[in-house]
């Protein structure tokens, strides 16, 4: 079983992010299951979800406390306890940033790997008065750094589920899928 949280502040679409993970994995024929977590309903605010795939039906119906991966729409939630707290040394982590991570420490990850998905959503106008939508660069480079699905399938599951800019969303997980990269220690 493979276990995935997502995080983000409200607004940036990780709810969304892994429904769209859940209906590729799905599509594949892997069982599957995805729900959100969070406090106060505000944009800004940090929000999770969650996502689990098998090839096996799966009977848990708990959250995840120990996700093998972590996909980060906003590298400062490295620093938040409620957001990485079950991370393990066994836990890769995605990472929407551009080239400088030193301000943060992310020397327990098994793999960490990094994509600009910001620059990738707002050179598409992926964004709000307040936020660039960047769920969907971060699942297509997602599924290159994790080989759990192909880009074809995001693609795919991202028209299916995308509410508006359904090619701009599309085009975002393809150039993420290409421009992913991991962090060497």
């Amino acid at each position: 079983m493979i276990e995935v949280k997502i995080s983000g502040r409200g607004g940036q679409g990780a709810v969304l992010a892994s429904q769209i993970l859940a209906t590729a994995l799905f599509k594949k024929g892997l069982s599957v299951q995805a729900f959100p977590s969070f406090g106060a309903e505000r944009r800004g605010a940090p929000v999770s979800a969650f996502m689990r795939s098998d090839s096996e039906e799966i009977t848990l119906r708990c959250g995840i406390q120990h996700p093998d991966w972590i996909i980060l729409f906003d590298p400062q939630l490295l620093e938040n306890p409620l957001i990485m707290g079950g991370a393990t040394e066994n836990t890769s982590i995605l990472l929407n940033a551009s080239k400088d991570l030193s301000f943060f420490d992310i020397s327990g990850f098994k793999k960490t790997f990094r994509v600009d998905a910001t620059a990738i959503a707002e050179g598409l106008n992926l964004k709000t008065t307040s936020f660039s939508i960047v769920n969907t660069a971060m699942i297509g480079a997602f599924a290159r750094a994790s080989n759990l699905i192909d880009i074809d399938a995001i693609a795919a599951a991202t028209r299916d589920l995308a509410p508006i800019k359904k090619q701009e969303n599309v085009a975002a997980a393809e150039t993420a899928y290409g421009r992913i990269k991991e962090v060497l220690r």
